[in-house]
C-alpha cells in the first residue's frame, strides 16, 4: 500500500490537477474533516478521534514547529495521555547525551535546568547548549516527562552550540583523574570557543560564514582532548566523544555546502535503533513517543526527498504489525498575526483556514489520504505530501514563540 501511496504521489505532483473526477483540496474540505477541542490539566477535551488513535497505536510522532509555548502545552497533553497507554519512552531532536543531561537536570528539579542554560547561554547572541527546551512550556513538559517515568531517547546529533558544555563535561565526569595536560587544553579550548562563537554569530548578521565547526574539527587542541580520554571506561566519557566526531562531521559536510542530511538521518536511525533494541529487552512491546521538526516525522518521503525517521518508525510499525501516528502541528495566529494568505504559507492556506484564536483544530487526513488511493483528491504538492506523510494537523490557537526558562 505505501508503494502504491507513492506512486500515486509522485503522479500528482506532475500532474496535479489533471485528474477529470478529481477534486481539490479546499477550505470547504478540510472545515468537513475538522473538529475543535480544549486541553484542560493535560487532558484532551473533545479529541475523541486522536485519542482513540493514541489509544491503539505503538509509535506516535509528533512533527512540530519549533520553540512554539502551544507546543509544550500540545506535549504536556501528549504525555498525560500516553503513559495509561503503556507509553514511557519519549524520542526528541537533541543529541543521546544531551537527553540523558537534561533527564538528570530535571530529576534534579527545573531550577536544576534554568541554572544550566544560564551557565552556558548567552542572550545578546542567542546561544543556548541544548535546542527545543528553552521555553518555560517546555519545561513544563519535561517535569511532566520525567514525573510520569519517560526515559529521554535523544536521536540528533549534539548541538551547534553544545560544544562548551559537552567540553566542561568530560572534564567533570573525569574529575579528580584528569590530567595537568587535559586541565590545560580544557582550559585553552574553553578560551576559544567563547570568542570563536561570538565571532561566528557576529559574522551571521552578515551572512558570512565562518566555518566554525569545520576549523574546530581540524584544531589540534581540541582532537588532543578528545584523544586523550581514549582509554577511558568511563561509558559516559566515551558516549560524549563519539557524539562529538559525528556532531562535527555532520555541522562542518553542513557549512561546506555538503549534503549532510542524509548522514544526519542515518544517525537518527541508528540512535534510534540502539534505544529500540534495550526497550525490547525489558519489553517485548514497548511503545515510543516521538518529538522532532515537521520535516522528519512523515510516514513517507520528507519535502527533502528522503525517508527520514517518521517513515523509519512506520516500516517498524508494520513489520511488527504495530500502528504509527503521526501529526503535524501548525499555526494560524501567530505573534499576533494571522498567517493565511502571508507570504510563505501559501500552500498551507486550506488547512491553516480552519485555524481559530481561542480553540484547537485537529483535521484528520486519514479519509483524504483514501481519497487520494482512489484518484478522486488532488492538490498542491505541500497539500499532497502532508496528507501522505500525516495523519492529524493540529492547528494550536493564538500562538508565540516561548519565552525562556532562566
Amino acid at each position: 500500500m505505501n508503494l502504491l501511496l507513492l506512486i500515486l504521489f509522485a503522479l500528482q505532483l506532475i500532474i496535479p490537477d489533471s485528474e477529470e473526477n478529481s477534486v481539490l483540496v479546499n477550505e470547504d474540505l478540510i472545515a468537513q474533516h475538522t473538529i475543535y477541542f480544549d486541553i484542560q490539566d493535560g487532558a484532551f477535551i473533545g479529541a475523541d478521534s486522536l485519542v482513540h488513535a493514541l489509544q491503539q497505536a505503538h509509535f506516535i510522532a509528533l512533527g512540530e514547529l519549533h520553540n512554539r509555548i502551544r507546543l509544550g502545552e500540545l506535549t504536556d497533553a501528549l504525555l498525560h495521555t500516553l503513559e495509561p497507554q503503556g507509553f514511557n519512552n519519549f524520542a526528541v531532536e537533541t543529541g543521546p547525551y544531551s537527553a540523558r543531561k537534561l533527564q538528570q537536570l530535571i530529576g534534579e528539579g527545573k531550577h536544576e535546568v534554568s541554572a544550566f542554560y544560564a551557565a552556558y547561554s548567552s542572550n545578546l547572541y542567542d546561544i543556548i547548549p541544548i535546542p527545543f527546551f528553552k521555553g518555560e512550556t517546555d519545561l513544563r513538559f519535561l517535569a511532566t516527562a520525567d514525573s510520569l517515568g519517560f526515559e529521554l531517547w535523544g536521536l540528533d546529533q549534539e548541538f551547534y552550540f553544545s560544544y562548551a558544555y559537552l567540553i566542561d563535561e568530560l572534564a567533570r565526569l573525569s574529575g579528580k583523574s584528569l590530567s595537568p595536560n587535559q586541565q590545560k587544553l580544557h582550559r585553552k579550548l574553553m578560551r576559544k570557543l567563547f570568542w570563536l562563537d561570538r565571532r561566528n554569530q557576529f559574522r551571521e548578521l552578515f551572512n558570512i560564514s565562518l566555518h566554525r565547526t569545520c576549523r574546530l574539527k581540524n584544531n589540534a587542541d581540541l582532537l588532543a582532548y578528545l584523544e586523550s580520554f581514549a582509554q577511558t571506561e568511563n561509558a559516559d566519557i566515551q558516549e560524549i566523544v563519539d557524539a562529538f566526531h559525528k556532531t562535527l562531521e555532520i555541522y562542518c559536510m553542513a557549512e561546506k555546502g555538503q549534503a549532510s542530511e542524509p548522514i544526519r538521518i542515518s544517525y537518527f536511525k541508528e540512535n534510534f535503533n540502539r534505544n529500540f533494541e534495550a526497550a525490547l529487552k525489558v519489553n517485548p512491546e514497548p511503545k515510543m513517543f516521538l518529538k522532532m521538526g515537521s520535516f522528519h516525522m512523515g510516514r513517507n518521503r520528507s519535502p527533502l526527498n528522503l525517508y527520514d525517521i517518521g517513515n523509519h518508525v512506520a516500516q517498524i510499525a508494520e513489520s511488527r504489525n504495530e500502528s504509527s501516528v503521526h501529526i503535524s502541528y501548525l499555526n494560524r495566529f501567530f505573534e499576533g498575526k494571522d498567517v493565511k494568505g502571508q507570504r510563505g504559507w501559501e500552500a498551507s492556506a486550506n488547512f491553516v483556514s480552519v485555524g481559530e484564536k481561542e480553540k484547537w483544530a485537529l483535521i484528520d487526513l486519514r479519509p483524504l489520504r483514501e481519497q487520494l488511493g482512489n484518484q478522486t483528491l488532488s492538490g498542491n504538492r505541500f497539500e499532497l505530501q502532508t496528507i501522505l506523510n500525516y495523519d492529524f494537523i493540529i492547528i494550536a490557537p493564538e500562538d508565540d514563540w516561548v519565552e525562556r526558562h532562566w
